[in-house]
């Protein structure tokens, strides 16, 4: 699986409503979204898994983590809303 499905895999799980959404396949802002957060998740993942625990540096990941899911899942909202894309 490339970077961009796994970060859409992600964002589904997060936003399962949003799935049905094929035009988001040909939007770059979205794919980037996608990319983006998948690297985070694996940073935060790396982290959490790690043997040496950084607790602030997983906070900072985590909270990565959600602004780029929130931005994504806003940016899908937003497009739909104003195009009557579903």
């Amino acid at each position: 699986m490339d970077v961009r499905k796994a970060g859409m895999a992600r964002l589904f799980l997060a936003a399962p409503d949003l799935r049905a959404c094929a035009w988001m396949m040909n939007s770059p802002a979205f794919l980037k979204l996608c990319v983006e957060y998948e690297h985070a998740c694996l940073r935060r993942d790396v982290l959490r898994c790690s043997a040496e625990k950084d607790d602030e540096a997983l906070l900072r990941s985590e909270t990565e983590c959600k602004s780029l899911e929130a931005a994504a899942i806003a940016y899908i909202r937003k497009q739909r809303q104003f195009s009557g894309l579903r």
